[in-house]
């Protein structure tokens, strides 16, 4: 998203109000999450000796693979976006955005914070049962045949260790 700033990058102190709604970045901003929706942003650009500070709130709607059953689950972001940019040259090492011209590409700034904040191991509940390790079955919908005393064979000489203990 492209942002025209020429009437705040000469005034120290001014500020634009930001309202947009469109599609994210990345429409798979990480590996299992895809955001199928559009993504809103509103907040500030101000200002502030040719620093740009962008402040305001990010809203996004996902879905993304139960970590346990594989099952699809839905969630939603609602981020609070702090961010500075920079038009000088060693921007990235004083961990602000590079930016040049008349215009501010704030997309890496929202792409960064929703990748930042999405749940490392997404769950469709707590009580999620999982997949059965021998069969595949969903724990959750059925319950399988399988039993839990079979003996993996790479375990079996522990498993006669404190057979004898």
């Amino acid at each position: 998203m492209k942002v025209d700033i020429s009437d705040i990058l000469t005034i120290s102190g001014a500020g634009m109000e930001i309202d947009w709604t469109g599609a994210p970045p990345e429409r798979e901003p990480a590996d299992g999450f895809v955001i199928d929706s559009d993504i809103s942003f509103s907040g500030t650009l101000t200002n502030n000796n040719g620093i740009l500070h962008l402040d305001g709130w990010l809203e996004a709607v996902y879905k993304s693979a139960c970590y346990r059953c594989l099952g699809e689950i839905g969630g939603a972001l609602r981020l609070r976006i702090k961010e500075n940019f920079s038009g000088s040259t060693d921007a990235e090492q004083n961990d602000m955005y590079p930016f040049e011209g008349k215009k501010l590409d704030i997309s890496r700034a929202l792409n960064d914070n929703i990748i930042l904040n999405l749940p490392m191991k997404h769950l469709c509940s707590e009580q999620c049962r999982g997949l059965c390790s021998k069969c595949g079955a969903n724990l959750n919908e059925v319950q399988c045949g399988c039993s839990d005393d079979a003996i993996d064979p790479r375990m079996e000489g522990l498993y006669k260790f404190f057979e004898r203990s």
